[in-house]
């Protein structure tokens, strides 16, 4: 059974191919919300008031193995001589467990729900308390609002249930998935595996067609509309309220429009030879290819020939780029047009919108940003050596770009279309090879780059609404030691700085939580 992911991060590097996931961009694109003023660089660095609060201690000997923070409270799990205690705000709850996982906070934040092993077996543990029989697996829980419900998925052996409330409902499956609510609550939706076959069950009953493997799913408020990414007769395909569109070795992730009328995802087969190991992306809307574009794929000639002979696509969901896919992950404006980056030959890459190209590119390396009302749109291309920043089509600041690999990861423009922000990227060859996830990474905002660090990764990005004052996350800055940058100003390193923690209390002021040594703080940092 897998651990909880929980604050500690990973050091290795993920999948370059990985997708960006759709609630995740869309968090993203939310940061920046609220009235803005007129566009200003962030404001030059003063210096910081440093507050640190002791909020838990680990015992001696006791190891941090995962953590789960809201704006009041702290879980997390220690490890000491071979067994697992749960700590909230610094006090023990339950027992001493062999294993931990899943640490799940209540809508409310005043409910705690874990997966707790004990010898060969599982148990779900809410509010200190045990709640389930023992189960030889148990996924991850999903609590009500109030923390007095909670839904979990359980099995022992192929025996395997969707346990609500510590009762078991029917039907009984071989392998099962958690469980997850649509966003009013009103309706359960996970998957069961029975004769190597998956099958979605939504409110209990069976829904769409069975499956080979399923990656993720969306879904409505409520529930009218259900888009779930599956393998289905060998190939990848988006099934959208019960009907399989086309399918390809690789899809991108799905974006619907606002009344859930349209849909959109890209596709492509990688066609390999000793020629060429070529790609072809493939727009669909609506269950239909509607355009093809050529995308570089491994390259063309001799070196092509040698990466069509030991180079391969991995199937599944993947986020696209235009110039090695063929075009960009599609994406809707609030107003239903479909806006996506197509490459259309060698250096002539370009954003359509609404089928209409702007202006050609060398190639767009990153996300595209739109504002809330679609009128306004933001990307990062490349020309030459250089990433150069666009709003409106119209080029601005530019960076440094040349290494083994470089791209921007993560771009997000403000709802109303003045400020855009983003991480730039430059990973050298054992990056590029994915044997690392060390790179030189820096964040621009409003054009204003920051400093560059030679990082595991940065995340967290915070802006205000008027684009002044910045925050983020720097992973891995000094060995596997973490810290905060707040208006260019670094916080000291600690031994890990918590996914999700850190956050404006106002415009000058930020907390995160962090861990340092044997003791979990809570920093404040002001502007001064």
């Amino acid at each position: 059974m897998a651990s909880d992911a929980g604050s500690p991060v990973s050091r290795s590097r993920a999948t370059p191919t990985a997708p960006l996931p759709a609630a995740l961009f869309a968090a993203l694109l939310t940061l920046l919300a609220g009235p803005a003023a007129a566009q200003a660089p962030p404001a030059q660095p003063r210096a910081l008031k440093i507050d640190e609060k002791t909020i838990a201690e680990l015992s001696p000997g006791g190891k941090l193995e995962s953590a789960r923070s809201t704006k009041d409270h702290l879980a997390l799990v220690e490890k000491t001589d071979g067994r697992r205690t749960v700590k909230l705000d610094g006090r023990q709850v339950g027992g001493a467990y062999d294993d931990v996982s899943f640490l799940r906070f209540s809508e409310d934040q005043q409910h705690l729900a874990f997966a707790a092993k004990r010898g060969s077996t599982w148990v779900l543990v809410v509010d200190g308390e045990d709640r389930t029989r023992p189960y030889g697996k148990l996924t991850a829980p999903t609590l009500s609002a109030n923390g007095k419900s909670f839904a979990v998925s359980a099995c022992n052996g192929k025996d395997c249930h969707l346990v609500i409330d510590g009762e078991e409902t029917a039907p009984q499956f071989e392998d099962i998935s958690a469980p997850a609510f649509s966003s009013d609550g009103a309706h359960c939706v996970y998957f069961g595996k029975r004769d190597k076959q998956w099958v979605m069950q939504l409110d209990g009953k069976p829904y769409g067609p069975s499956m080979d493997n399923y990656f993720t799913w969306r879904m409505s408020r409520g529930a009218d509309h259900v888009a779930v990414a599956a393998l289905v007769d060998k190939n990848w395909t988006w099934v959208v309220d019960g009907k399989p569109g086309p399918g390809f070795d690789v899809i991108s992730d799905i974006d619907v429009s606002p009344d859930w009328r349209h849909y959109a995802y890209a596709g492509t087969n990688a066609k390999s030879g000793m020629a060429k190991s070529r790609t072809t992306g493939s727009l669909v809307e609506d269950g239909k290819v509607t355009a093809d574009y050529a995308g570089r794929g491994f390259g063309s000639g001799f070196l092509g020939a040698l990466a069509g002979g030991y180079s391969t696509i991995t199937p599944g969901v993947r986020r696209f780029s235009p110039d090695f896919h063929g075009l960009s992950d599609p994406m809707y404006t609030p107003e239903g047009k479909l806006v996506y980056a197509a490459r259309r030959g060698d250096g002539d890459v370009a954003v359509f919108v609404a089928g209409v190209p702007g202006p050609s590119f060398e190639d767009i390396v990153s996300p595209i940003g739109l504002s809330e009302d679609g009128k306004h749109i933001g990307y990062v291309i490349k020309r030459g050596e250089s990433f150069v920043e666009v709003r409106d089509h119209r080029a601005g600041a530019a960076f440094p770009g040349k290494r083994a690999e470089s791209f921007v990861g993560i771009l997000t423009m403000s709802p109303d279309g003045e400020h855009l922000a983003y991480e730039i990227v430059r990973g050298g060859k054992q990056f590029e090879a994915g044997t690392t996830s060390r790179a030189l990474r820096r964040v621009v905002v409003d054009g204003q780059g920051g400093p560059e660090f030679d990082a595991f990764g940065i995340r967290d990005l915070e802006v205000t609404s008027n684009g002044r004052n910045a925050h983020y996350t720097v992973v891995g800055a000094a060995g596997n030691r973490d810290r905060v940058v707040f208006n260019g100003l670094d916080t000291r390193l600690y031994d890990n700085v918590f996914r999700g923690s850190a956050t404006f209390v106002d415009e000058q002021t930020i907390e995160f939580v962090a861990q340092d040594g044997s003791r979990v703080v809570r920093v404040t940092a002001a502007l001064q």
